[in-house]
C-alpha cells in the first residue's frame, strides 16, 4: 500500500504540472449533448496520463490485505479532486481535458478499475444501490439536458448520503468543467436516475449488468 500511496504522490505531482485553466465550453447541439458518448476521440492537445496500474507494471490486485477498503476509495477520491477546475471537451478522456464519462474512467482506470466508455454503458456496470446508501466511489448517473429516462451524465459519489439520501458528487460539467455539485440542487434533482456501486467492499470489481 505504501508503494501505492508514492506512486499515487508521483502521479498527482506530475498531473500538477499541466495547466488546468478552464476554457470556455464549446456550444453544442441538442443532438450532440444527447448522443456525446457515441462519437468520442482524444484529441491532440490532450496528453494520456499513464495509470497507477500501468507505473507498477502490474494489476493493482492486493486489496485483499488491507483491513478497510475504504481507505483506498478516499485515495481515488482525494485523486479525482485534484483535477478540479479541468476544462470539459466532447469527447476528452483527460488529463487536460474531460467529458463526463471521460472522467470518472480516467478516475477508476488510475486504480486498476475498468469503467466502460460511455455513460449509458457504464450504467449497466456494477450493481444499483438506494440514495440513502450511497458512499463515496459509487457513481451517479443522470438524464441529459432533456429530462427523461436515459442516461446522459455521470459522476462520482464524494460523500455518504445525509440523512435525506442527497450526497455530493465530482464530475466534468459541460459549463464549468470537473466540480464539485449536490444531488439536491433543482437541476440535478429533476435528472437524477439513479446510484451504481462499481467496486464492493473488498475491492472487487462486481460482474456488469448485475
Amino acid at each position: 500500500m505504501t508503494l501505492h500511496r508514492t506512486i499515487l504522490s508521483l502521479t498527482i505531482a506530475v498531473c500538477a504540472g499541466f495547466n488546468f485553466q478552464a476554457s470556455a465550453v464549446e456550444n453544442e447541439s441538442e443532438v450532440a449533448a444527447d448522443n456525446f458518448m457515441e462519437d468520442w476521440c482524444i484529441g491532440s492537445e490532450d496528453v494520456v496520463m499513464p495509470s497507477l496500474e500501468e507505473l507498477l507494471g502490474e494489476p493493482i490486485d492486493d486489496f485483499d490485505d488491507l483491513d478497510d477498503f475504504s481507505e483506498v476509495l478516499e485515495e481515488l477520491i482525494d485523486f479525482s479532486k485534484t483535477f478540479i477546475g479541468t476544462r470539459y471537451r466532447l469527447g476528452a478522456t483527460g488529463p487536460t481535458a474531460f467529458d463526463c464519462s471521460g472522467f470518472t474512467g480516467y478516475v477508476f482506470r488510475s486504480f486498476g478499475f475498468k469503467l466502460l466508455r460511455d455513460s449509458r454503458s457504464q450504467g449497466t456496470q456494477g450493481v444499483r444501490v438506494s440514495t440513502n446508501e450511497a458512499q463515496p466511489g459509487d457513481l451517479i448517473f443522470f438524464s441529459g439536458r432533456s429530462a427523461g429516462k436515459n442516461i446522459g451524465h455521470v459522476g462520482i459519489v464524494i460523500e455518504p448520503a445525509d440523512e435525506n439520501g442527497n450526497v455530493k458528487f465530482i464530475h466534468a460539467s459541460t459549463s464549468n468543467g470537473v466540480r464539485i455539485d449536490s444531488s439536491d440542487e433543482a437541476y440535478y434533482a429533476k435528472r437524477f436516475l439513479g446510484i451504481r456501486r462499481i467496486v464492493d467492499d473488498f475491492g472487487d470489481e462486481i460482474a456488469l449488468n448485475s
